[in-house]
């Protein structure tokens, strides 16, 4: 079972004496806080990610995640061709995605030897009573799904890049050659998190960020009716 806090944080609450208030003294028990560091959502946290090592090989842009090396699709879904097997790769969600779906707890995906097709519905992520529907980053036949995905689906959060793929593909053709890539995928990325400010600002009157960084739950700030509305402009 997770911890519901983040193994980082030390919490010590003191009493002090009135006469001489600069003495303090410590009281060893549990803070009752509910911030995010008192959570188990805790490894949503960038800094969490950063000092851990969760966002190892990959850059922080703008507060969000990306893996330099990886192919990506407008709709927020990477492609990683896998070393030394030819015409394969991997396919996930980004952390931009992860972040606007919110905590996945049910994954439907596509089955072994199903041919799934570039820009149609292949996959379906499930956030409690919120379903997104994702399309297939490239077209070819399915070789293998991930059965950690299956056993534990906030691995897609905690994870998005290496452990969280989500099923592999044999690429029909050079399938990842119109894919966002190095230089043009960060350039994309960083626009795609501006376009998420400009639309949280005016359409929806809230800040996108906090103290510089993005937000670590999107999705759980937003009522139904923005959920849904913020996943159609950027994952529909």
């Amino acid at each position: 079972m997770k911890e519901t806090r983040c193994p980082f944080l030390e919490t010590k609450t003191v009493m002090f004496c009135k006469a001489y208030p600069s003495k303090m003294i410590p009281v060893d028990r549990m803070s009752s806080s509910e911030s995010l560091c008192n959570t188990c959502n805790y490894e949503e946290c960038p800094l969490y990610s950063e000092v851990s090592g969760a966002g190892k090989g990959t850059e922080n842009v703008r507060g969000f995640h990306l893996h330099p090396e990886y192919y990506y699709h407008p709709k927020h879904l990477w492609v990683a061709p896998r070393d030394g097997e030819e015409g394969e790769a991997r396919v996930g969600i980004d952390d931009f995605s992860a972040r606007l779906i919110g905590r996945v707890d049910r994954a439907s995906v596509p089955a072994v030897g199903v041919a799934v097709k570039e820009n149609s519905v292949c996959f379906l992520l499930h956030s409690g009573p919120r379903t997104v529907r994702l399309v297939s980053p490239a077209s070819g036949v399915v070789k293998a799904v991930n059965p950690k995905v299956a056993a534990d689906p906030s691995i897609l959060n905690d994870d998005p890049y290496s452990e969280g793929w989500i099923f592999s593909l044999r690429l029909k053709g050079d399938e990842v050659k119109g894919l966002y890539h190095e230089s043009v995928a960060r350039k994309w990325f960083e626009s795609e998190v501006e376009r998420l400010q400009r639309v949280f600002s005016s359409d929806l009157g809230m800040l996108a960020t906090d103290g510089g960084e993005a937000l670590t739950e999107i999705g759980g700030r937003l009522n139904d009716a923005q959920w849904g509305k913020i996943v159609s402009q950027f994952l529909g």
